[in-house]
């Protein structure tokens, strides 16, 4: 991997003209929040920037993308990635540029290395955090629009600054985004404190179907019939994994949610003394320490009993 530090990626992206900018498939908080504040941080920059279509899956994450998607037949002269650790994750369309992609920008200890160059840190809460480095390296002014992209990512990937990779740069960040003048506690409320009847349905029937297979290990499971018995759509599953997590003692939690082609999503939440990313790439997948996900079309007696050994494995 041609890894890049802060300076080296900057001086790539104020050589870029004509930058298109990927966003991983089904994208969460942190990859939106992290394109969108880019592609304006380019804009404002003078460069023609744009998003690589990428239908959200969560609405609350669309208005940072979808004002930004590449009219049709735009030519990109700069490929980067945002929040993407691998060409899987590229959303369907755009796998044919995983190979001339020119930069990613990445907190992925899993990231395959298929960009031209990466500027990666594994260490950071967020991708957003790096995307804030560049665009203050860049000399760009952030706006408030970009301070709110940028905070949704932090918040979104940080659970509200509650996960283990909270660090005090990310706090320092986070306060000079808020500074921009965004209304932060009203982003804050939208993305956290409101849950719609659906939302508040599955998690009941998740609580339900609560188990510990091991001490310490709590797994939830939702099937197709059950989600559509609690009404849930996309946008209603936001970090359900973060739910396993709750029941005291618990140091690792999986969830198997079935998506409606029959797979089933795992995720895997884990307090950092087994790396959550290492256990579920035995099923395709990967992630951080703490956190991780696959798609994969085993049973979900299966998986469970795969993602138990690796578990144990570990220890």
């Amino acid at each position: 991997m041609n890894t890049v530090d802060l300076a080296g990626a900057a001086g790539l992206l104020a050589a870029a003209e004509d930058a298109l900018i990927i966003t991983h498939v089904r994208p969460d908080g942190d990859t939106a929040g992290s394109g969108c504040a880019l592609c304006l941080g380019l804009r404002a920059l003078g460069k023609r920037a744009y998003l690589a279509a990428n239908p959200p899956s969560m609405a609350r994450y669309e208005p940072y993308m979808t004002p930004y998607f590449a009219p049709e037949g735009f030519a990109p002269g700069f490929v980067a990635a945002v929040d993407t650790p691998g060409p899987g994750q590229f959303p369907a369309g755009w796998e044919r540029l995983a190979g001339r992609t020119d930069l990613a920008i990445d907190h992925h200890g899993t990231n395959s290395g298929y960009a031209r160059a990466a500027y990666l840190e594994a260490d950071s809460a967020a991708t957003g955090e790096l995307v804030y480095l560049l665009l203050k390296e860049l000399g760009v002014a952030l706006t408030a629009e970009m301070g709110e992209a940028l905070y949704a990512a932090l918040t979104t990937d940080t659970d509200c600054f509650r996960t283990p990779g909270t660090t005090g740069r990310t706090l320092a960040i986070a306060g000079a985004l808020r500074d921009t003048g965004f209304d932060a506690a009203g982003l804050t409320k939208r993305l956290f404190g409101v849950k719609s009847p659906a939302r508040l349905r599955l998690e009941a029937a998740l609580y339900q179907s609560m188990r510990f297979p091991r001490p310490g290990v709590c797994v939830m499971r939702a099937d197709r019939a059950v989600l559509a018995a609690c009404g849930a759509a996309e946008d209603d599953m936001d970090k359900l994994s973060l739910l396993t997590t709750v029941p005291e003692g618990t140091w690792a939690g999986l969830l198997l949610r079935q998506l409606d082609d029959g797979t089933w999503k795992v995720s895997l939440r884990t307090d950092g003394r087994v790396h959550a990313g290492r256990v579920l790439g035995a099923l395709g997948g990967g992630g951080h320490a703490d956190a991780a996900g696959a798609v994969t079309d085993r049973t979900p007696e299966e998986t469970e009993a795969a993602v138990l050994a690796g578990l144990e494995g570990a220890l």
